[in-house]
């Protein structure tokens, strides 16, 4: 009996960009805790970051890409050792921003965002 091929089958919808670039994870009780990740893909519709497994991420937490002043709120579809798979599910510019529950976020992007 001969060995089957794996076939690959691509599901995402959206295309995906290779990237590489800080970003921050934030959950728990008030956003008090936090991981430091890397942005490894990047689509419309989710993304794939690298964080330590030691950080145990919940299944919904906040994303800040603190380079483009944009926090998601995601959902973990899939962890896999250091690499995690989210969906996006909704985008919050934080400049303009006026949500009381993500003040943590934007508070830590003040501090983190880049200076001209």
């Amino acid at each position: 009996m001969g060995r089957l091929a794996s076939v690959y089958v691509e599901r995402r919808v959206d295309p995906r960009e290779s990237v590489r670039q800080p970003v921050r994870a934030y959950f728990g009780d008030k956003l008090a805790m936090w991981a430091d990740c890397e942005l490894r893909d990047l689509s419309a519709s989710g993304a794939k970051i690298h964080v330590s497994s030691l950080y145990k991420l919940p299944p919904r937490f906040i994303l800040l890409m603190h380079q483009t002043g944009v926090a998601f709120e995601v959902v973990l579809k899939w962890r896999r050792g250091d690499l995690a798979g989210l969906s996006f599910e909704m985008r919050h510019e934080l400049e303009t921003m006026d949500q009381p529950r993500l003040a943590t976020v934007r508070e830590a992007w003040i501090g983190l965002r880049p200076r001209s």
